[in-house]
């Protein structure tokens, strides 16, 4: 993986996975905590074997993504027409 290929998965691809797992997080769960809580372990391991420290704040930019995401799902799912 080149530098431009690595740049675009850290601004693009990753955090628009997170956002689509922390959406389907919760409507699998019914839990807007388990995504989250998933995608910050899975950062933490990444930034000791794959990455460097630097990568701390993109791993907790992901979890807050994806909590956001489960959030804004939960609030769509709980407003039901009358």
């Amino acid at each position: 993986m080149n530098s431009a290929q690595f740049i675009i998965s850290i601004i693009f691809v990753f955090p628009a996975v997170s956002l689509i797992m922390g959406a389907l997080g919760y409507y699998i769960f019914k839990n807007i905590y388990i995504t989250p809580i998933i995608i910050a372990i899975i950062g933490v391991i990444a930034i000791f074997t794959v990455f460097n420290s630097t990568f701390w704040f993109w791993a907790v930019l992901y979890t807050l993504l994806s909590f956001l995401s489960g959030l804004i799902g939960k609030l769509l799912s709980s407003k039901k027409p009358t």
